[in-house]
Parts: C-alpha cells; sequence; structure tokens
C-alpha cells in the first residue's frame, strides 16, 4: 500500500472514531430530553479522566474524555476494576516535585456557582501498591491534600461549590507534594447551580463539603426518576448507630419541593432509637484543613402518621434538641407529623484532624424519639464581606447599568 493510501486509510478511520463519538452525543442529548422532564441538565460536564471515547452511562449522564482539557499526562487503566465506569480509567502525570497539572473547566461567562467534584481510585495502575497523596488547588488557590489510600477500597472523592466570576474557566490543577508519588485523577465533574442552594451558609467563599449522607437507606445519586438527586450530589450511605433501626419515612407527597432540593430517596428513609428514650450520637472526623467555619444542614422526615396510623399517638409532639460538641443548637426542634424539615446549625469553628460530636436527643416535653433522615457538613475559609450576597449582587447591578448607560452615551454621540 502506498504512503498516499496509508494516510487516506487512517484518516478514514480517524473519521469513523469521530462520528461514532458525534452520533452517540447526538443520542444522549435526546435520550436527556426525554428522561430528564424534571431534571436540567445544561452545562453540566462530567470527565472521565484517562478515556479515550465519550459513552453513555446507565443514569444518563454523558461521559467525555479528557484529553480537550489537558495536555500533559497519560491514560491508564485500573487493575481492580470498579463498578463506576469512570474509576477504571485515570489520568497519570511525571513524576516531578512541585509541578502543576492543570484542567481548564469552560463553564459560562456568568457569576455563578458550580459544584466541583474530584475523583480518585489508585486501583493498583501501576503496580507499585502504594497509593499517592498530592494537593489539588482551584484557581491557584489551595483546595485540599488528597489521600487515595482508602480503607475500604471505594473511590475518594472531594467536593467544593465554587463561584466562577465571568472569566468563561476554572482551572483545576494536582500538584505532586511527595518524592516518588506522582498525581493522578479519575474524573472531574462541574454542574451549574441555577437554582440558588444553601441561602444560609455564604455569599462570596469556596464551600468544601466534608459529609453527606442519606441515614437508613443506600447511596443516593443523579438519575433520571423522581427520586435521584437533581444536582448530582452523591449522599453516601451513612452507619446506622447500635442503638438505633432504619425505618421508611417516605413523604405522602414526593413532589415535595424541600429546601435545598433532597432527593426523595434521601429523605425516604430514616434512623431512629429502639429505645425512645435513646439519643442520636454520631461523630464526624475532619480531614486535615486550616482553622475554618463550618455548618450542619439537618434533614428530617416525620413518619408518626405512618406508624401511628388510627392511634392516639398519631398526634403525639416530636421535639428535639440537637447538640454539636455538647452545645444546644438554639431552640428544639419541634416537628409536624408527615412532614419534611430543615435544620441549620449555628456556626462553628473547626480545628484540622478533630472530631464534631452530634446529639439528637428527645425533650421531655417529646412523646416521640429523635430521627434524622440526612445530614451534610460545609465549612469554609471566613473570609468574606459579611454584608451577604445582597450588597454584593447590588453592587454588580448598578456597576452593570453605568456600563450600559456610558454605552449609550457612547452610541448617541456617534449619531450625532
Amino acid at each position: 500500500m502506498t504512503p498516499y493510501k496509508y494516510e487516506t486509510a487512517a484518516k478514514l478511520t480517524l473519521s469513523m472514531e469521530k462520528l461514532q463519538q458525534i452520533l452517540l452525543l447526538f443520542l444522549a442529548f435526546h435520550f436527556l430530553k426525554a428522561g430528564s422532564q424534571v431534571f436540567d441538565t445544561t452545562g453540566w460536564l462530567s470527565i472521565d479522566c484517562g478515556a479515550e471515547y465519550p459513552r453513555l452511562s446507565n443514569n444518563l449522564i454523558v461521559w467525555e474524555p479528557d484529553g480537550r482539557l489537558i495536555k500533559t499526562g497519560f491514560n491508564r487503566k485500573v487493575q481492580e476494576k470498579q463498578d463506576l465506569e469512570e474509576m477504571n480509567t485515570l489520568r497519570s502525570f511525571h513524576d516531578v516535585l512541585s509541578e502543576e497539572h492543570c484542567y481548564k473547566l469552560p463553564v459560562y461567562k456568568l457569576t455563578l456557582r458550580y459544584i466541583i467534584r474530584a475523583g480518585f481510585f489508585y486501583g493498583n495502575y501501576d503496580g507499585l501498591s502504594r497509593p499517592p497523596t498530592f494537593n489539588l488547588t482551584v484557581e491557584g488557590k489551595m483546595w485540599t491534600t488528597v489521600n487515595t489510600s482508602s480503607m475500604d477500597g471505594s473511590p475518594v472523592y472531594h467536593e467544593i461549590s465554587y463561584m466562577s466570576h465571568r472569566s468563561g474557566e476554572i482551572n483545576v490543577c494536582l500538584v505532586q507534594t511527595r518524592e516518588g508519588e506522582a498525581p493522578f485523577i479519575s474524573s472531574l465533574e462541574a454542574v451549574p447551580m441555577w437554582v440558588k442552594l444553601f441561602p444560609k451558609l455564604t455569599s462570596n467563599a469556596t464551600i468544601h463539603l466534608v459529609t453527606r449522607t442519606n441515614f437508613g437507606g443506600p447511596e443516593v445519586r443523579f438519575t433520571s426518576g423522581l427520586h435521584g438527586d437533581m444536582f448530582n450530589r452523591i449522599w453516601t450511605r451513612g452507619a446506622t448507630p447500635p442503638n438505633c433501626r432504619e425505618v421508611s419515612t417516605m413523604p405522602a407527597d414526593t413532589t415535595l419541593e424541600i429546601e435545598n432540593r433532597p432527593p426523595m430517596a434521601a429523605v425516604g428513609d430514616s434512623i431512629e432509637p429502639i429505645n425512645p428514650s435513646d439519643p442520636i450520637i454520631l461523630s464526624i472526623p475532619l480531614p486535615p484543613l486550616i482553622p475554618q467555619v463550618a455548618r450542619f444542614v439537618f434533614y428530617f422526615s416525620d413518619h408518626s402518621c405512618q406508624v401511628h396510623e388510627g392511634s392516639n399517638t398519631r398526634t403525639a409532639p416530636r421535639i428535639t434538641q440537637i447538640y454539636i460538641n455538647g452545645t444546644p443548637q438554639s431552640d428544639p426542634v419541634k416537628f409536624k407529623s408527615c412532614s419534611c424539615k430543615v435544620v441549620y446549625s449555628q456556626r462553628i469553628n473547626v480545628k484540622a484532624g478533630s472530631v464534631v460530636n452530634i446529639t439528637l436527643a428527645a425533650t421531655n416535653e417529646s412523646k416521640l424519639p429523635p430521627m434524622l433522615s440526612a445530614m451534610e457538613m460545609f465549612t469554609w475559609e471566613d473570609t468574606e464581606d459579611h454584608r451577604g450576597a445582597s450588597s454584593i449582587t447590588a453592587c454588580e447591578s448598578f456597576f452593570t447599568l453605568c456600563i450600559i448607560f456610558i454605552q449609550a452615551l457612547y452610541f448617541l454621540a456617534l449619531e450625532i
């Protein structure tokens, strides 16, 4: 075969591969439109690092390879396979101390919050049985230290809520910090938050997720059905304390809109003490981080109308006091029968590597035990202007109006 024919055959093969990718994405788009009447996946980025071709996952997420977002590194496959396909490939990097390897994530040129999640699964891809530790940064600022040695052999995730500022891209970088421990990454996701969530947390700071836990039920992720998470959040299965049992608390109205939009699969299962007078006690170990501010978000779904149907305890009060590190959190929480409730803790200061102890106990007036459906914990650096988002938004609007006014004067002058 002549060199020309070799070149033509190679181009034809490449064209067929591109055509397959285009057809896959086209079909995925229509599947998503047909199957996600409730969920808006506009602007989602799901990057399968180290993959060679795009694919459509079982839950109808389009995963694309990372070749167009980064110029360094090598595609690798793990030796220990995972059920999550995006964890079976990864991108590894040169073993060079302090070297940065950066992904440029394309985002909207808007002031918009994104959920950014990086996933890591070592899987002994290099045959050394030595999971590395390295740093992760976002826009040049420290995000976290990644320890890829997982105790249970499952993927390691790190998630932040990051405010983009009209730049059109977000830079996420991996930085080697130890000799002989080259960084790698398995997945990288970015989801725009078109709906404002967690209005009681903070306006501008980068928010770090410590834990997002579903109690009484399995892990919950995005699905095309009604019970999945519409923002592609992961609610990990929480351990049930030995003095507690799992109970079904699915709300009667599954179309109910709950603050922060938790998935119905998360509030549909809960835990409560076997002995009604016992408390629920939880311990949350904190990762290595600089001293930060933290808040908890608790989700409750009262099921007393289901359990006590027809009995005189159906309308019995359920009143719970929340303690964090022994300190009561404001007033006791009062529940309405068969309703959902979202409660924020007070702001607390936390230290690196410490453990936060949470207790939910029934008050003396309560006739029903405490219960808990789900919980989130967030931290952030307390460096923001406490005037809040409203003043910032007002300033942005003012300057935008000024620019429009100046532009109008300019074009009016041209007409004259």
